[in-house]
């Protein structure tokens, strides 16, 4: 059963046409992925749905969203509503600059909730389900600023989910977080997709298949395919999805450095890769080789985690992967 259906949606920033015409269905109480390379429209499609879109200058859209009987990009339609139904977990945690307690409960007493006990109830059930209240329950008047930036952004789902929003909307939740602290989130999300539906937009084709059960692949604005996410991940029917996901739409992208990293172990994986991208200049690219199946996973998000793009993780053969990395600029 779809939740959130697109119908003939463009948008253009200027005269960028950033998307173009996408018709698509997005099904209730799962999680899709939004996958394609940097600039393909992820975000702006992200944008469009809770209208944050609104908010840039020269941006406009036509087409339609419908989330139930709301016709989200309509004129007349609250904007303050759709944004409720619609919690945004950024790229980046944004907490508010108040306590941990003040930041889950904002949005609540926005919306009318004052009585303290009633509050109380709402700042417990999320700090648990966003996974953080065992850790800071003793320290709720603590600034929400003192929590490292991973209970930061569990904390801004937290928040975000006080409200009771109806959909998840993640715009590459992780890219800003450690290896451990994305783990807890993507954990998170899988938990959450029982009562919710999801949108995750993500450049990291591991993590659509750790977590999708849908998928939608943008290239240069337009839709390229969409459907069940072990179909278009394990079985593509298009060659663009499949050159995506394997890596083969980059053979133009020439490695500034290639280590060879066979027989070596996570961390050690990751501190090799490390010390190599310290070495170049900014924009350049590393080329990995691992055959240890964590630093499949880790490695990316370690990198991830600093700010460097990762640009792909393909399979070379049975053992031997291929990962890719451009040095933040």
């Amino acid at each position: 059963m779809s939740h959130i259906t697109i119908q003939n949606l463009s948008a253009f920033y200027g005269d960028h046409h950033a998307l173009r015409d996408i018709t698509v269905e997005i099904p209730e109480k799962l999680i899709t992925a939004i996958i394609g390379p940097s600039g393909c429209g992820k975000s702006t499609l992200l944008k469009c749905f809770n209208r944050l879109i609104d908010l840039t200058d020269g941006a406009r859209v036509s087409g339609k969203i419908i989330v139930g009987n709301m016709d989200v990009l309509n004129g007349g339609t609250d904007v303050t509503d759709v944004r409720r139904r619609m919690g945004l977990l950024p790229q980046k945690p944004n907490p508010l600059p108040m306590s941990i307690y003040d930041n889950v409960a904002y949005g609540p007493r926005l919306h009318g909730v004052k009585e303290k006990k009633k509050l109380d109830e709402i700042v417990e059930k999320y700090l648990k389900i966003g996974g953080l209240w065992d850790e800071v329950r003793d320290r709720l008047k603590s600034p929400a600023s003192k929590l490292s930036i991973g209970q930061q952004q569990r904390l801004c789902l937290a928040r975000g989910l006080a409200v009771e929003p109806e959909i998840i909307l993640c715009d590459e939740p992780t890219s800003a977080l450690d290896p451990v602290s994305s783990q807890h989130i993507e954990q998170q999300l899988l938990k959450l997709k029982n009562d919710y539906t999801i949108v995750i937009v993500t450049h990291n084709i591991h993590q659509a298949m750790r977590l999708a059960d849908y998928v939608i692949h943008l290239y240069l604005g337009e839709l390229v395919e969409h459907g069940p996410a072990n179909e278009v991940l394990e079985n593509p029917k298009e060659e663009r999805t499949r050159a995506y996901i394997n890596g083969t739409f980059l053979a133009d992208v020439k490695a500034d450095q290639e280590i060879n990293l066979k027989g070596n172990m996570c961390p050690y994986n990751f501190v090799y890769a490390k010390q190599a991208l310290h070495a170049l200049e900014k924009g350049k690219i590393l080329k990995l080789i691992v055959d240890d199946p964590t630093a499949v996973t880790e490695v990316p998000r370690g990198m991830e985690a600093g700010g460097h793009e990762v640009v792909s993780v393909r399979q070379q053969n049975k053992t031997d992967w291929e990962i890719i990395i451009r040095k933040k600029s």
